[in-house]
């Protein structure tokens, strides 16, 4: 798979409509939610005359509805509309059984496909528009190869012979984004009358977070030049390095990469979805509580596998800084588990002025989430993850059913340190479509310099940062 690849072969908006405006797409939004109301009013009003397996089953088959809505408005709007079905995937919305929940999650699967490829034309009008003189350093341009919430990416070819991968906003979508999220807000306030997960406001103001970073080509671009020198040379991580003089504030210019999808790895054999696992784990995980700074957006389609198996990470603009307090905080607490120290785990939480109500979340019930969401990191010895281990660990942190939410509810939320474990849930999940197998506390322990190299990638790891003092 090249860089982007997997576009959907329906046929783009053109350039002036901008998603349908914004009242139309408030209509649609509200439709959705009009109709899962009324379908919520008629099961509830039938389920005195039904069986408890009847009155689940009714409710499941309207969750079900409600993702064909979703994928039906949403699947090819751009902007915020397309984060917030994504985001809706990760959520238990008090489905009964196991086979509608994974009925639910290939219903949403569409949206996480690859948006319709907007019109060329348009496109082109933005890129020249922006690089002006320099539009024509880029001598070739195919695609689009992608596209994706915000903008699409071609490939194209510089006059040196270098292979890049060109990223271009869609026009007018930080105006869309601005109204996508008004109309947004206005369907969560409906559908929290009617759905039982407890963050959905969290959730909007999650996407808002994202959506408007990914925005900032120019921070973007920044940030990606940062993690390319950083990780130059790495014995696992490969960054695509920008072309600062060919980007703008809506176009973005990289090296291309070429490889497999992350889709094609989980398909490989074993010990190359292990080392991938490993390699994913160090890099979203392991650089967050090593560094403080990291890429919070781990994604399928955020990596490409190289031939010897490194990772190509790609997309920055959602990357994460911790300021040192909220560093020492993440990086004490991981250490106090994984040692042992329980009681020492929640005193620092409750310092750090997130307990806000200790009746509420004691520290006996710290300890139970804590191991709850992040346990297959705390625990000792080789651990494969699986679908199951990501679908617990998700139920524990954000569903009404996981039996934490009440109390983590009524504690104090802190940005920093709830990205922290959004990253964690997001890794999880694919390493459980890796299956992937490693001894992930051990690799916890090296990242926080408490233990030295747990594997052969540790080791090489070790030499690499030796040689640079990084």
């Amino acid at each position: 798979m090249r860089q982007g690849d997997g576009v959907s072969k329906r046929s783009g908006p053109d350039g002036s409509r901008a998603g349908g405006g914004r009242i139309r797409r408030g209509t649609q939004l509200g439709g959705v939610a009009a109709k899962h109301a009324a379908r919520v009013a008629a099961t509830t009003a039938t389920a005195p005359f039904k069986s408890a397996e009847d009155t689940d089953s009714a409710r499941d088959r309207n969750v079900l509805k409600l993702a064909d809505d979703v994928v039906s408005v949403v699947g090819g709007m751009r902007g915020a509309a397309h984060k917030l079905g994504q985001a809706l995937a990760v959520l238990d919305l008090g489905i009964a059984t196991r086979a509608t929940r994974e009925e639910f999650q290939s219903r949403l699967e569409p949206l996480f496909a690859a948006t319709p490829p907007w019109n060329d034309a348009a496109m082109m009008r933005v890129l020249d528009r922006s690089l002006g003189a320099r539009r024509g350093d880029i001598v070739e341009l195919r695609g689009p190869i992608a596209a994706a919430s915000i903008g699409q990416v071609y490939r194209g070819t510089l006059r040196d012979g270098r292979t890049v991968a060109v990223k271009v906003k869609y026009p007018n979508v930080d105006m869309m984004v601005r109204a996508d999220m008004k109309n947004l807000k206005m369907l969560t306030r409906v559908l929290t009358k009617y759905v039982p997960a407890a963050n959905m406001h969290q959730l909007i103001e999650e996407v808002a977070r994202q959506i408007t970073r990914e925005l900032d080509f120019v921070a973007e671009c920044a940030n990606q030049t940062m993690f390319a020198d950083r990780y130059a040379g790495h014995p696992a991580f490969r960054i695509p390095r920008p072309i600062p003089e060919l980007c703008t504030d809506v176009v973005l210019v990289s090296e291309f990469v070429d490889g497999l999808s992350f889709d094609e790895a989980c398909r490989l054999d074993r010990d190359d979805r292990d080392l991938i696992g490993e390699t994913v784990y160090r890099f979203y995980c392991g650089e967050m509580h090593r560094t403080g700074t990291f890429s919070g957006d781990p994604h399928p389609g955020n990596m490409i596998i190289l031939p010897d198996r490194t990772v190509a990470f790609l997309d920055f603009g959602m990357t994460i800084s911790l300021t040192p307090d909220e560093l020492a905080i993440e990086q004490q607490v991981l250490g106090s588990l994984l040692i042992g120290e329980r009681e020492q785990a929640y005193e620092l939480v409750r310092r750090a002025g997130f307990i806000a109500d200790p009746e509420a979340l004691d520290a006996e019930r710290f300890i139970e989430f804590a191991m709850a969401a992040v346990g297959w990191q705390i625990d000792d010895g080789e651990i494969t993850i699986t679908d199951g281990t990501a679908r617990r660990a998700a139920m524990a942190a954000v569903s009404p059913h996981g039996g934490f939410i009440g109390s983590i509810g009524r504690q104090t939320l802190i940005e920093g340190h709830s990205l922290g474990r959004r990253n964690d849930l997001a890794t999880c999940s694919l390493l459980g479509r890796l299956q992937a197998t490693a001894p992930w506390s051990q690799i916890s322990r090296e990242n926080l310099g408490i233990a030295g190299p747990a594997t052969p990638l540790g080791h090489e790891i070790a030499r690499w940062m030796s040689e640079g003092a990084r």
